[in-house]
């Protein structure tokens, strides 16, 4: 009687645990998909075209950005 009940025991006890586990796991999973909205960057905004950009993707020159090249070197230039 005394094995089965140690054994009992024990199943509790390893539910228990991979319920946790099994948690713990999905709280990690979320925590990691918001911090990687959070990485990907400021948006700014074209001094040229207006348009916004995300400021890995964006051309700068001293601290205006710009959303390609065309328009760093038109906006420069004075080109409308």
């Amino acid at each position: 009687m005394g094995l089965i009940r140690l054994a009992i025991f024990a199943l509790v006890i390893w539910m228990f645990w991979r319920l946790i586990k099994n948690f713990l796991d999905k709280q990690a999973k979320m925590n990691k998909k918001e911090s990687g909205k959070l990485e990907q960057g400021n948006i700014v905004l074209c001094e040229y075209c207006s348009v916004h950009v995300p400021e890995q993707k964006a051309v700068s020159h001293e601290k205006l950005w710009f959303c390609s090249e065309k328009h760093k070197e038109n906006y420069l230039s004075g080109d409308d």
